[in-house]
């Protein structure tokens, strides 16, 4: 009888209230602990990591030919006083200087030169010479770097072309360094084969420097 009492009286209720509560608790517990657990795996995130490398400077290279003294880009005038005759016969030979300079440029070069009269009439019955130094009492007396006869455009150039002066292919330094000039002689001479014209025909000649970085 007095069992039956406990199932039932106050003592009974509490010590089952007591272990509801224990129960529910330590099930809030697991439930944390699996909630928590789940939140950990979600926010696991992949190590990482990054590393950069910069280049130097990249800066253009210049090339800036100009001829004569002063430099200039084209036409230097006491070239154009000095290769010059009035009244040019055949054998007769004029001699001008010719200052070639890598001015301001910053890359070693070498050029070449070609050449063309303005009248292919006059042309046809002269050749040029080029010589390094400067001339000598007006004479080319340098060491010879390439000649060529007949100053027209070569047949199936575009028009108007240079004629490509065999034997020129000279080196110019970097500005400011040795052999950032070079000093040319520079003579024209009209054929003695030549027949000279009935009536008088005048022409100029335009040298054309070319240079190609190296």
């Amino acid at each position: 009888m007095s069992r039956h009492k406990d199932a039932v009286g106050p003592k009974a209720i509490l010590r089952r209230i007591g272990v509801a509560l224990i129960s529910a608790r330590a099930r809030a517990i697991m439930s944390i602990g699996i909630v928590l657990g789940l939140g950990a795996v979600g926010t696991l995130a992949a190590w990482s990591d990054t590393a950069t490398a910069t280049s130097g400077v990249f800066t253009t290279g210049r090339l800036d030919i100009k001829v004569g003294t002063p430099a200039v880009d084209n036409d230097p005038p006491l070239f154009a006083t000095t290769l010059a005759n009035p009244a040019i016969f055949p054998g007769d030979t004029v001699s001008a200087g010719l200052l070639v300079t890598n001015a301001e440029g910053s890359v070693a070069n070498t050029f070449t030169i070609g050449v063309r009269a303005s009248n292919p009439t006059l042309g046809s019955l002269l050749s040029t010479a080029v010589h390094s130094g400067a001339p000598a009492n007006g004479v080319c007396s340098g060491t010879p770097l390439g000649s060529v006869i007949g100053l027209v455009t070569p047949v199936g150039a575009p028009t108007n072309s240079p004629k490509p002066i065999p034997g020129v292919n000279l080196p110019l330094a970097v500005t400011g360094m040795p052999g950032s000039t070079q000093q040319l002689c520079i003579s024209v001479t009209m054929l003695p084969t030549a027949t000279q014209p009935a009536t008088a025909i005048s022409s100029t000649i335009t040298y054309t420097i070319t240079a190609t970085s190296s």
